[in-house]
């Protein structure tokens, strides 16, 4: 591989990178992913917005709604296979 700068980005762990392992559970799988996710779960799950949101306020908030959900949902796929 020839050094363009993005060497950091590669997997560390080999079998990570050749489709064997769900890369959004390995990522997600240890205490650090766990913290990421209940942040994520906290600001956007389990937060309201007030009443006098604004339509655009609730479109965004759904959006990244539906984005934790998504993340939790590929994060587990793995586990419940």
């Amino acid at each position: 591989m020839t050094d363009n700068g993005w060497d950091w980005f590669e997997a560390e762990n080999e079998s990570l990178s050749d489709g064997s392992a769900d890369h959004w559970q390995a990522c997600f799988d240890s205490d650090a992913g766990a913290k990421v996710l209940a942040d994520l779960e906290r600001h956007f799950l389990h937060a309201a917005l007030g009443p006098d949101a604004s339509d655009k306020a609730i479109w965004m908030r759904e959006g990244k709604r539906a984005l934790v959900l998504q993340i939790k949902r590929l994060a587990g796929s793995a586990k419940e296979d």
